[in-house]
């Protein structure tokens, strides 16, 4: 079960020593974290905890480690595993559009985000599951900030802006941005894994946005371009993933993994998935991995 999988992530990153972990606190914590994720298609709890796994890797097999302090991490673990909490399976213009009551509620602002950051401040103040309780008053008030703006950076309104700022940087110095880029990325890093696993991922996101078109029409709204479509067009889905890694991921993982060398790896699978999208375009065929592997990409 991959809720036993938290606890020793935490122990290996130094936090329940170093910020005072209950571990009866944290099992709750875990298993709370899991029963508040729904049963969607793509944000549910296998990607939260993916996303919180990818930190982990940013954490302990790269530069970004060294760079940040035991409470950085702490605030960045608790975020990724709690950042798509009771994620609805629709997009925050969905939630917008349709007057949802979260809508009203974060006044059409980050509307999902604001959810998550609420759910997971909320988690850390039951007793039960008040994992940051070991800290003083001082650094348990910086943990829920970090955790919100942490949070808060997964909406992909501010993707392009951090896209840029990571682009003009030329070191790891600005200690915000490195957390929630280290978020954001692992948040968008389904595709820099190998083509196996990126390739299911691909399918559960397409569902997703499959449902949320048949319920946008059924609303008498028109879908956005890149979620009407139909599961069985693989040649479709494959001409809208290569356009999403080129217009979305790329610009991202190329410069963060400039930043960050050690993951450099990352960004090669991200090319080479490109590849067998491009090829799923073409002939409307799952490609084989083992019979492109010297296949090289072409923008």
């Amino acid at each position: 079960d991959l809720i036993g999988l938290v606890e020793p992530v935490m122990q290996h990153t130094g936090c329940i020593e170093r910020c005072a972990v209950p571990l009866d606190c944290l099992r709750n914590w875990a298993k709370a974290a899991r029963k508040l994720y729904r049963d969607n298609p793509f944000h549910n709890w296998f990607h939260g905890f993916s996303v919180f796994q990818m930190t982990y890797f940013h954490l302990h097999s790269t530069s970004l480690g060294g760079k940040l302090t035991s409470l950085d991490a702490f605030a960045l673990l608790i975020s990724s595993l709690c950042h798509d909490l009771d994620h609805p399976g629709f997009t925050n213009m969905f939630m917008i559009d349709s007057q949802s009551p979260l809508a009203f509620r974060h006044n059409d602002i980050s509307v999902l985000e604001n959810h998550h950051a609420n759910l997971a401040c909320e988690l850390l103040r039951r007793n039960t599951t008040a994992i940051d309780s070991g800290l003083d008053a001082a650094a348990r008030k910086t943990l829920r900030r970090l955790v919100i703006k942490c949070i808060l950076d997964t909406d992909m309104s501010h993707h392009g802006e951090m896209c840029k700022k990571l682009q003009a940087a030329s070191s790891l110095d600005d200690k915000q941005l490195l957390m929630s880029a280290c978020i954001h990325a692992s948040d968008l890093s389904a595709q820099v894994l190998p083509w196996k696993t990126a390739s299911q991922w691909e399918h559960m996101i397409s569902s997703e946005f499959v449902n949320q078109a048949h319920e946008e029409t059924a609303a008498g709204r028109t879908p956005l371009p890149f979620m009407n479509f139909k599961m069985e067009d693989i040649k479709q889905r494959g001409k809208l993933q290569r356009d999403f890694l080129d217009f979305v991921l790329v610009p991202l993982w190329d410069p963060w993994s400039q930043l960050v060398l050690e993951l450099r790896p990352c960004y090669r699978n991200l090319i080479k998935n490109r590849a067998y999208y491009h090829q799923r375009w073409c002939t409307g065929e799952d490609p084989s991995p083992e019979r492109n592997a010297n296949r090289r990409s072409s923008f």
